[in-house]
């Protein structure tokens, strides 16, 4: 997926329904970890540890992975921005996500090692998650809690 895809993914209309649901597999990974961080779906800060490179890597990790859940790859680039921009709407909120997107993938094509684990860390947690093992795919939120605590 190449850092230009932001100027052709469709455009989702504002305050349009994020698909993303608790059941589904974003939801099941993503959700539980917002609560335990005493966040709100949909407005994550977009800065500090919530914003860093690895949040925001893990974030599109589990997105790529959820795509994996349906069966079958996606037929095109659009399908696979369009779940991202789900994902990171769902994190951090309609208004930034597309930007913040594109950071991360500009950060993913880069090859920083912080991305690159965020990557990896979010893809298996969200297998976790699936196979029935949320509790242990807590990854997200406990690191985010650790650095949340170390500011305090």
């Amino acid at each position: 997926m190449g850092v230009l895809n932001h100027l052709i993914a469709p455009r989702r209309a504002p305050g349009a329904l994020l698909p993303v649901q608790p059941q589904s597999p974003l939801g099941t990974l993503l959700l539980p970890q917002f609560a335990q961080l005493g966040c709100v779906a949909g407005a994550l800060p977009d800065h500090g540890p919530t914003g860093s490179a690895w949040s925001r890597a893990y974030v599109l990790g589990a997105a790529c992975a959820s795509l994996q859940q349906h069966g079958a790859a996606p037929v095109s680039d659009h399908a696979c921005f369009a779940a991202a921009l789900d994902a990171f709407a769902l994190t951090y909120g309609e208004t930034g996500a597309r930007a913040i997107l594109a950071a991360t993938i500009a950060a993913a094509e880069a090859q920083e090692p912080e991305v690159e684990d965020g990557l990896l860390q979010g893809a298996a947690d969200l297998a976790l998650a699936t196979s029935g093992g949320a509790a242990a795919a807590l990854h997200f939120a406990t690191r985010l809690g650790e650095e949340l605590a170390e500011e305090a």
